[in-house]
């Protein structure tokens, strides 16, 4: 069933606004909200799952309403297209603007919510890297990049430190390094000494932009003038091997 009011009705409510009282204007508004708080709920529900609470979107949403409602001309369009497209646009814009618990890079944020309305349309019947590279192919973009904003999707939501890892267990602060103590420093750079003894040059360049420099994948890209599909894949590798050196060595 269609969350949508009739409209004829609440057309003739927003006649009636126009040179209305400031109290009788407010009773029409109010009127109108109320019919169509299901549409901007529905509309919200869409991105329950995103890592924002559903209230803050309904929220979102509710003000959009009102701002839809108030600036609708008649004339132009159909009451539900108008209504539908700002709450849309203003949840998007919310997440954009302000849902960042760790903001990645502007193009990942840009395309969020394309590519996980595109992941969401091709549903879960295929397999992950199947449904990523149908999704790079039909937005024109790099299969890397769609990785990198489906990861990126955690960014709205931080993990507590006194959450218990599992039931009983400890909790996730006792298990994080503590980057002021000199011991573990040392240790760590004794077992990355060990390791990276058998890097190239180029390797080392890499680790180093990524983790010293922090350039994201695309800038690094740019910085070694390769793609960003082949820096990816390199990073990966060497990470990959670094990580069987060290389970060797730990032997």
């Amino acid at each position: 069933m269609s969350p949508f009011p009739d409209d004829e009705p609440i057309l003739s409510l927003l006649a009636a606004c126009q040179g209305a009282p400031p109290s009788e204007r407010a009773r029409l508004e109010t009127e109108i909200v109320t019919a169509y708080r299901p549409v901007s709920h529905s509309l919200a529900r869409r991105y329950r799952l995103r890592g924002v609470d559903l209230e803050d979107l309904e929220q979102v949403a509710d003000l959009a309403l009102v701002k839809a409602l108030r600036r609708f001309d008649p004339t132009a369009g159909s009451l539900r297209g108008y209504v539908t497209a700002t709450v849309l646009g203003e949840i998007k814009k919310y997440f954009r603007d302000h849902a960042w618990c760790i903001r990645p890079p502007r193009q990942v944020q840009d395309l969020q919510s394309r590519v996980l309305d595109a992941m969401h349309d091709l549903g879960e019947d295929l397999p992950q890297q199947t449904r990523i590279g149908m999704v790079a192919q039909s937005l024109g973009i790099d299969a890397c990049l769609v990785t990198e904003v489906l990861v990126a999707r955690g960014g709205f939501r931080s993990l507590s430190l006194d959450r218990p890892i599992e039931e009983g267990g400890p909790v996730l602060a006792e298990q994080l390094a503590d980057s002021n103590d000199p011991y573990e420093a040392a240790e760590a750079r004794s077992l990355l000494s060990s390791v990276c003894t058998e890097l190239q040059e180029n390797e080392m360049e890499l680790l180093r932009l990524r983790f010293v420099e922090e350039l994201s994948q695309r800038e690094i890209a740019e910085r070694v003038h390769s793609t960003q599909k082949q820096v990816s894949r390199s990073l990966g590798r060497i990470i990959d091997a670094l990580r069987e050196r060290a389970l060797v060595d730990a032997a």
